[in-house]
């Protein structure tokens, strides 16, 4: 078996008898440092250079130097692994964030365990059981609606946990200004003239997605207008949402602007949309919210609110690693952290036909 290592170099192990005789003194040698400097790298007890680490790495991964967990927890009462829990990961935003926390993770000497519960409030309580008994460090969560168990069990766990993406008042938590998203949508369709809108919204709910429509509609009450209770559809914010485009595309008179609350809504109304013969954005405006990566990709590309995620994944480390470097009885008040995200202009939006 081959190896990679972060120098991106292939390594090829030695035999498992060689790994037997691996110690850190051999680890040292090979690596040319020190026999402290791996206890630190491998203990992270003190900072070492970026080119050090890669060498430790790579001496390693050739003697196949296996390092005992269980004593090195035992001793520093530390599993360095941290806890995400997901609701979902076939929604684009949710896997790019969590790579996004392993990487922030793994660069600050972490492993991360990657729980999904697929929007079982159930499976959440349990996945969230499993990580503490496997004595992880602390927890990151994107908790599934506001009825979720955990966020009323919380104070009952052994270690901390930051919730990201959907804010808890009084907790930890790391969210995007969702209501100011919703507001940035609807300014960008009110300037170009929209006055008939239609929405393709996520479960109320689901918080972070009602504020988003919460924010569109405060924003539009600003102008002296609304959007009908007709002109909104519900739904999982998931592909087979953006489909019910049809029952808008069927009002009288016809909505010459859509606000979708996440990319993934948006694209799925993109075949309904041009299969029943309308163009974007010549005979329809549309806005996502996220900013996935294959937003940029269609044809017009989309006009969406940007979450800020490389951003919100460091700030949800940094508040959770911070948390567990202090004793619990001296830990900060929670902090409830919200991000601006940003207007993404492209090819999906434009005036109302009649205007041009």
């Amino acid at each position: 078996m081959e190896l990679c290592s972060s120098a991106g170099q292939t390594i090829r192990p030695l035999s498992p008898e060689s790994a037997m005789r691996a110690t850190i003194r051999s680890v040292a040698k090979l690596a040319g440092v020190a026999p402290s400097t791996v206890s630190h790298y491998l203990n992270q007890t003190a900072a070492i250079s970026p080119n050090t680490a890669q060498s430790v790495e790579r001496a390693i991964a050739k003697l196949n130097y296996r390092v005992h967990l269980g004593a090195r927890s035992l001793r520093s009462r530390k599993t360095h692994s941290v806890g995400l829990v997901i609701p979902t990961i076939t929604t684009p935003f949710f896997g790019e964030l969590a790579a996004i926390i392993e990487n922030m993770l793994w660069d600050r000497g972490y492993q991360m365990l990657l729980c999904i519960s697929e929007r079982d409030m159930e499976r959440e309580v349990v996945q969230v059981a499993t990580l503490t008994s496997r004595q992880v460090d602390g927890i990151l969560m994107v908790y599934n609606n506001e009825a979720s168990e955990v966020l009323r069990t919380v104070d009952e766990l052994p270690v901390p946990m930051v919730f990201v993406d959907r804010p808890v008042p009084g907790r930890n938590s790391v969210a995007t200004d969702n209501f100011y998203g919703g507001q940035l949508a609807a300014r960008h369709l009110l300037s170009l003239g929209h006055r008939c809108f239609g929405l393709l919204c996520g479960e109320a709910k689901i918080r972070n997605a009602a504020d988003r429509i919460e924010g569109f509609r405060s924003e539009l009450k600003l102008s002296g207008l609304d959007v009908s209770p007709d002109y909104v559809v519900h739904g999982r914010q998931e592909l087979d949402l953006g489909i019910r485009i049809s029952e808008l595309l069927e009002k009288n008179p016809r909505p010459t602007a859509v606000f979708a609350t996440n990319d993934i809504v948006a694209i799925g109304a993109w075949p309904t949309i041009l299969g029943s013969g309308y163009r974007i954005p010549e005979d329809l405006s549309i806005v996502g919210f996220d900013d996935i990566e294959v937003s940029r990709f269609l044809v017009p590309a989309l006009t969406t609110i940007a979450q800020p995620a490389r951003e919100i994944g460091a700030r949800a480390v940094d508040l959770l690693l911070k948390s567990l470097g202090e004793p619990e009885q001296k830990r900060a008040a929670p902090s409830s952290i919200f991000i601006s995200p940003s207007l993404q202009v492209r090819g999906s939006t434009a005036p109302p036909t009649e205007r041009r």
